[in-house]
């Protein structure tokens, strides 16, 4: 085949590939089906509890109105060189559209009894299909041996 002839041809095929936008995309069924979702029906004494204690050490998605909208991809903790704790959350923007979340931390003892007081809220930006990085450190190195984020949609 003349090369002329070949280059048109690769052109036209090059067209027909698909090209993945570089955003993230959320199988939010698949997110949701890992999620334990339970009403709260009114409590009669003796009644066991139908709350599902959430583990220590993750993030719990408090607004019922972001939840099918952002995904926890990560969420760990480190010991700093002057010994607190530092929890980080990456969160990530599932919609078309701009997020603003909040999220805050509860750290806990060894016994998993509030350590120190909850932190304030902290704004995380989280434009369209992208993700961004919560930060929160303890505020000593003694009462830090467990953690909690609370995330929620801004007010």
């Amino acid at each position: 085949m003349n090369k002329v002839r070949l280059v048109p041809l690769v052109l036209a095929l090059a067209g027909c590939a698909q090209v993945q936008e570089p955003a993230p995309v959320c199988n939010m069924a698949a997110i949701n089906s890992q999620r334990q979702l339970i009403a709260l029906p009114g409590l009669a004494p003796g009644d066991p509890s139908p709350v599902i204690e959430m583990p220590l050490n993750s993030v719990s998605i408090v607004d019922p109105k972001i939840i099918n909208k952002v995904y926890v991809r990560q969420v760990g903790a480190r010991r700093t060189a002057t010994g607190t704790v530092e929890v980080t959350a990456q969160v990530i923007n599932c919609t078309d559209f701009p997020l603003n979340a909040e999220a805050r931390t509860q750290f806990y003892d060894q016994m998993q009894a509030p350590g120190e007081p909850v932190s304030a809220w902290k704004r995380v930006s989280l434009p369209a299909r992208t993700s961004n990085t919560y930060r929160e450190s303890s505020m000593g190195s003694r009462n830090a041996a467990y953690y909690m984020v609370e995330l929620r949609e801004t007010r």
